[in-house]
């Protein structure tokens, strides 16, 4: 079973994607924002990070700058986002992210960038 840490500082929405991805069968867990996500990364040890951009305490793009330089950096993040602006995309490429997803989106979108990125980092390894 795949594990999977949501970072997103709106509750609901973190919630119900927990809800919907245990439902599907992984193993989840959540983070409040950046610095959270950070610890729990320590402590889970997720197989994939799907990561809010705009949070407070510590923004996705804080995040990603600590990650990609921590022990854990390989693990995949994937960013969602209300926003994807060209020099949006270009920042979060420079910091090694794997993916985007528009918010709001539907599971389904959701699920299949989940499923390819796992397939991809099984078959990467």
């Amino acid at each position: 079973m795949a594990k999977i840490l949501i970072i997103d500082d709106e509750l609901r929405l973190r919630e119900t994607i927990c809800e919907l991805l245990s439902y599907a069968g992984y193993d989840v867990l959540d983070a409040q924002d950046g610095m959270d996500g950070l610890e729990k990364v320590q402590q889970f040890i997720p197989d994939l990070i799907l990561c809010d951009i705009m949070m407070p305490v510590l923004d996705g793009y804080g995040f990603m700058e600590k990650h990609k330089i921590s022990d854990y950096s390989n693990i995949p993040v994937i960013l969602l986002t209300a926003r994807i602006e060209l020099k949006d995309q270009e920042k979060g490429d420079a910091l090694g992210i794997k993916g985007y997803l528009k918010k709001p989106f539907v599971f389904k979108e959701l699920k299949n960038i989940i499923e390819s990125q796992l397939v991809f980092s099984k078959t990467s390894k």
